[in-house]
């Protein structure tokens, strides 16, 4: 049975709600006092009046919103959000993500203290830092039992916080985090995986968190059992649907596949060791081309090895068959101002312009996709423009488009 947001809420504790919070609480009575469930708007504005989104993270993580970051078990989520928490606790750069320091709360429901070290250690090797350079921005929840945090009630059949949450609940209020970090989801509720409706619930108590606290949720989730995880498609989530419908943001953790690892050049059995992060779902921002991270071991002063997420850049951009097939497509339509230039410059003709908005975006990439459409039959031609009959170069389809000019042939030029 599905509830509602206050009785979703209704453990947390009044001593968490800002001034602020109140303050929009009231506004939002009716005249008979009960709440308003809507809001009007028929006022002009001014664009500069508009706040800015609340971004913790941009692109990765929003305050008052709950991020989902789905992969197999053996991608490497985890770990990549061990490295997420530590450079958010010391403010450094982490593959893309770079923000001012953060205060972090993360709860892993499958590492005890001393496993959480261990992975936290090697992270702060590689960046190199210390446990004391975190400067209580970092908290660590773990469980010696079991870390579930959301319950049903046996009689009203509601779903209610257990006592782990109070005590969470109770940290959050005192720390006030930037950022809370849950793994894994299908640990840390009793509500059937498959119901939406009773996962609607679930998630919609922990995006009223992110709400109330004004805080950023990242919840990590696994993949369908038996699934092909396909880099950016979230429908691999495991379970209800509605797990990435109230997401805000969905990110997906995928192993490097054969294909890609045979145009990077690496060794086939290597290429568990690559994983990409590629945004499936980013309401707020546009998605961008893929990240990428190898998994490294560390070595600890202990002697214990560590697998650390490593930021990593592929030797070239790698471009599926459907990304070719659509470049080839626009140097068949050609630029506005016509033909694409075989020119990689900052023209506004130049097919850079071309590549870029189809993802190679290195000059390495683009060099080698100008030579892959020679090979298949582009070639760069002499046409003149309809204007000013000028001569100029340009990128011609084997089938001699864009037929809206008119290409030179040899004993022209």
């Amino acid at each position: 049975m599905s509830t509602t947001l206050d009785q979703i809420v209704s453990g947390a504790t009044d001593k968490a709600v800002t001034a602020q919070h109140q303050a929009k609480e009231r506004e939002a009575l009716g005249p008979a006092g009960s709440k308003a469930l809507l809001t009007f708007d028929t006022d002009n504005w001014q664009e500069s009046s508009i706040p800015k989104r609340p971004w913790v993270a941009p692109g990765y993580l929003l305050r008052g919103a709950v991020t989902v970051v789905v992969g197999a078990p053996a991608a490497g989520k985890s770990s990549l959000m061990v490295g997420w928490a530590a450079a958010l606790g010391l403010g450094l750069r982490y593959g893309r993500m770079q923000t001012p320091p953060r205060k972090v709360m993360t709860y892993n429901v499958e590492d005890d203290r001393d496993e959480q070290r261990r992975r936290f250690s090697g992270v702060l090797r590689y960046m190199g830092r210390t446990s004391a350079d975190l400067r209580q921005n970092v908290i660590r929840i773990g469980t010696d039992g079991i870390g579930t945090l959301l319950t049903i009630d046996p009689n009203t059949h509601a779903l209610i916080p257990t006592e782990a949450m109070h005590q969470m609940l109770q940290q959050i209020a005192s720390m006030r985090p930037d950022v809370l970090i849950l793994d894994p989801l299908v640990e840390l509720h009793e509500a059937e995986e498959n119901d939406n409706t009773a996962v609607r619930s679930v998630m919609a108590y922990f995006r009223s968190l992110a709400i109330r606290y004004e805080m950023a949720v990242v919840l990590l989730h696994h993949t369908r059992k038996g699934s092909s995880a396909t880099a950016g498609d979230p429908d691999v989530a495991r379970g209800a649907s509605s797990v990435i419908g109230a997401a805000r943001i969905v990110l997906t953790v995928t192993v490097m596949t054969e294909e890609e690892a045979n145009n990077f050049g690496i060794k086939a059995d290597h290429r568990r060791f690559f994983s990409r992060v590629d945004g499936a779902k980013i309401n707020a921002a546009p998605i961008g081309t893929a990240e990428w991270f190898e998994r490294e071991s560390r070595e600890l002063d202990n002697g214990d090895m560590v697998p650390v997420m490593v930021p990593w850049s592929p030797p070239h951009d790698m471009i599926s068959m459907e990304q070719m097939d659509a470049i080839k497509a626009g140097i068949a339509k050609g630029s506005p101002t016509g033909p694409w230039s075989p020119k990689l410059s900052k023209d506004a003709r130049s097919v850079k312009r071309l590549l870029s908005e189809s993802g190679v975006s290195t000059a390495e990439g683009q060099r080698k996709v100008l030579d892959e459409l020679m090979c298949a039959g582009f070639v760069a031609a002499t046409f003149k423009r309809g204007d000013n009959r000028v001569k100029a170069q340009g990128l011609r389809a084997p089938d001699g488009s864009p037929g809206n000019v008119h290409w030179l042939s040899g004993e022209d030029t």
